[in-house]
């Protein structure tokens, strides 16, 4: 997303999200829009249900991303292929989890096309493909998505997380169908098992914005890099490549910090950062933070959002998707009587 993106008469919010692992329809696209310019108020969608489900893959769904495609073309949403409902850990899924994104496609945030399975990485060499992300990148015109994996040498049939960790993988898309060969775009290794994770980034005058999580064990929290550039690699130490501009985001308000998101006011100048607050760091969901200068790292706390909403992502909409939303999916209508996916 990029300061221009509210150059539109946008006057409200989409905010896309899973809301735990406790339940069987926790791990699906849950969706709500913001009551006008705030981020504060939400209609939950379809009661509260999904509006879209996954039957492929794992079944489960984490951690949706959502892009307004440029020109008008549309939207689409990425998500990890994830179930973690009945398992109750991470691990194995970082051992040998689904490598492959999940994929929807809409013209009107409706009406949903999907989700197809894209492998992005070679399942012999990595245990898990996370939290996808993707930018247009000006200089190579062009979608970069963007994800995490846990890496290995070789297809052993005894893998241990602790042997990897997670890195940021990024590759290049023009139709969200072929992807190229991903590479490497963060390396840090935090500790066994432990490296980087939910990066995301926003666009805002000459420089690309990053937001990712030190996945350190006495630090697990966001911390914020600049560059004039999308693709220098990050390797050895954070901020190597990129310039860092603050670390340990809101740290003397959440105890644990992921699944950051940036959107940009919609009546002034400001930027809002949510940092999702996780239940094992004794949180229950987003927080959010806001700052006039995105560039300082400052980011001074504004308030708590609705329980539940967990690792999502959030864009802005105009008054008649708005509408379209909610009459689509009625925030009263609590079964899947507003659920519009079609599988392909």
């Amino acid at each position: 997303m990029s300061r221009s993106d509210v150059d539109r008469p946008y006057e409200a919010y989409l905010f896309a999200h899973f809301t735990g692992e406790d339940a069987l329809d926790a791990e699906q696209v849950h969706f709500a829009v913001s009551r006008g310019e705030t981020l504060t108020e939400w209609d939950l969608l379809a009661g509260g249900a999904p509006v879209l489900r996954s039957h492929a893959g794992t079944g489960g769904v984490r951690d949706p991303f959502l892009l307004r495609l440029r020109g008008g073309r549309g939207f689409v949403l990425l998500a990890t292929d994830l179930q973690v409902y009945g398992i109750g850990h991470f691990r194995d899924a970082q051992e040998h989890g689904s490598t492959s994104l999940l994929i929807w496609e809409s013209d009107d945030l409706v009406r949903w096309e999907g989700p197809r399975r894209i492998q992005v990485i070679a399942p012999e060499h990595a245990g898990n493909a996370w939290a996808p992300e993707a930018v247009w990148c000006d200089e190579a015109q062009t979608y970069a998505v963007y994800w995490a994996s846990n890496l290995y040498d070789e297809a052993a049939a005894e893998r241990r997380n602790t042997d990897s960790y997670n890195r940021m993988m990024i590759a290049t898309t023009d139709d969200f169908v072929a992807f190229s060969e991903p590479r490497v775009w963060i390396d840090v290794r935090r500790g066994p098992g432990y490296g980087m994770i939910d990066s995301t980034v926003v666009r805002h005058g000459d420089a690309y914005h990053r937001f990712t999580k030190d996945e350190q064990p006495e630090i697990m929290q966001v911390f914020q890099e600049c560059s004039p550039e999308l693709f220098p690699e990050t390797t050895d130490a954070a901020a190597s490549a990129w310039q860092l501009v603050a670390e340990r985001i809101g740290s003397g308000h959440v105890s644990h910090s992921e699944g950051p998101i940036v959107v940009p006011s919609l009546v002034d100048d400001r930027w809002f950062l949510l940092l999702d607050w996780p239940p094992y760091g004794g949180g229950g969901g987003y927080v959010l933070f806001e700052t006039d200068d995105l560039g300082s790292g400052r980011w001074a706390p504004a308030d708590r959002l609705p329980p539940r909403f967990r690792h999502g992502s959030i864009i802005p909409v105009t008054a008649a998707e708005r509408e379209r939303l909610l009459e689509g999916f009625p925030p009263g209508v609590p079964a899947a009587a507003g659920l519009r996916s079609e599988a392909r």
